[in-house]
């Protein structure tokens, strides 16, 4: 999925895309997503046109004889036949979004021109039937072959001017090139308008298929992701932390006694501090694999890559800093005046061997020995992580209220 907010997808939907080309970020997941999509289709078809394009060779040879006079059988099995085999190999290579449709734009030019020109010749030897295979092929590059529209529409609109040059050439006669040429164009126009059509749909449901993913990834209160986004990034940056061999820091903050909070001022004064907090946090988490989300209740967390002990301690202390200049009343809290939060701070390197869900632990130790130690503090574990056992936590009664020293 796409990491566009929610604003530039609404954005774009507003805006919208005549042109049928979103902003750069958008048009470039738009077009991964599709393809992706539709892979299958388009293998399928490309397997579908190699059995096609074969069985139409041997027809040929007793239905339309004179094309074997122009081209060899040899010569069109050997061209187009791998150019579809090409173009099917090329939708199982990395980046296979990128490369298909750039071949095929080349190829079928090279196709269309082909068969233009085939075409063109039997009409010369008396044998106009074969025009209607340019017709046929037309279509299939707006809708068979997965192509984006303004790429089927380079392709097409070349095969109609390289038909008129060459008509032109073998000195076709000024009715039957103004009879042809209106075929085309014609059919060009009917299978512009249902792939503008089809691509404008497709568009929209994307945008608005991608706008539906990231409400659910999201909190509906406070706006920030939720802990179903948190799981999901939380993973990925887990996996490219083990590539990189890069330190990966995860904080987990809690309002300190909320509940009272509540009950003095109210569950809309609580959800008016829920947001405050959250946007506190959220200007915490800037750089492209940070995040910061609500994990849930009057809980939140920060994932912070490729940053080490001493700057976790900084940003947490920084962020418990801010929530307090908020300057929220909270006159039956046991750790100040106004509204505060306590952290608990894992960071590390990740082994192979381990899973993220074992820093989801370690954090969450961390947030209860800062909460055991009297709140409003932030507290570190991270030596723990090498022989802790995922799943079990565990709290030392004789170090509550101690400082970590790891």
């Amino acid at each position: 999925m796409s990491e566009a907010r929610p604003s530039s997808l609404t954005e774009q939907l507003q805006r919208g895309y005549r042109a049928l080309r979103f902003e750069d970020g958008l048009e470039a997941a738009y077009r991964r997503g599709q393809f992706r999509d539709y892979l299958r289709y388009i293998r399928i078809n490309l397997g579908i046109l190699v059995v096609v394009g074969l069985t139409v060779v041997q027809i040929d040879h007793v239905v339309l004889p004179v094309i074997s006079r122009i081209v060899p059988d040899l010569a069109r099995t050997g061209i187009m036949i791998p150019l579809l085999i090409v173009g099917l190999i090329l939708t199982f290579v990395p980046r296979a979004d990128a490369w298909y449709p750039r071949f095929m734009v080349v190829a079928m030019t090279v196709a269309l021109m082909g068969i233009a020109w085939v075409g063109l010749t039997a009409w010369s030897e008396g044998e106009p039937r074969l025009f209607a295979r340019l017709m046929i092929a037309a279509v299939a590059v707006y809708f068979v072959l997965g192509l984006p529209f303004r790429s089927a529409l380079i392709v097409n609109l070349a095969s109609v001017v390289f038909y008129a040059i060459v008509a032109f050439g073998k000195a076709m006669p000024a009715a039957e090139l103004t009879h042809y040429l209106s075929m085309l164009v014609i059919i060009n126009v009917i299978c512009i308008a249902g792939a503008y059509k089809l691509e404008h749909t497709r568009r929209t449901a994307w945008l608005e298929g991608q706008m539906l993913a990231e409400v659910a990834m999201h909190d509906g209160l406070t706006g920030i992701p939720n802990r179903r986004r948190f799981d999901d990034h939380l993973q990925r940056v887990w996996g490219q932390s083990i590539r990189e061999r890069k330190h990966i820091a995860l904080l987990f903050a809690d309002i300190d006694h909320f509940k009272p909070f509540n009950d003095r001022y109210g569950h809309q004064a609580g959800d008016e501090a829920l947001k405050a907090v959250a946007t506190v946090l959220t200007s915490f988490a800037r750089r492209p694999l940070d995040l910061a989300a609500r994990y849930g209740g009057e809980e939140f967390a920060i994932v912070l890559f490729d940053t080490g002990r001493d700057d976790a301690v900084r940003i947490a202390e920084d962020i418990m800093a801010a929530v307090r200049d908020l300057g929220v009343p909270h006159a039956d809290s046991g750790a100040g005046k106004v509204l505060t939060i306590s952290i608990g701070i894992a960071c590390v390197v990740p082994a192979a061997r381990r899973s993220w869900e074992g820093l989801v632990q370690l954090a969450d130790q961390a947030l209860y020995a800062a909460k055991d130690a009297g709140r409003n503090q932030a507290r570190v574990q991270e030596a723990e992580y090498e022989h802790m056992k995922t799943g079990y936590f565990r709290r030392h009664q004789t170090e509550l209220g101690a400082p970590d020293k790891t």
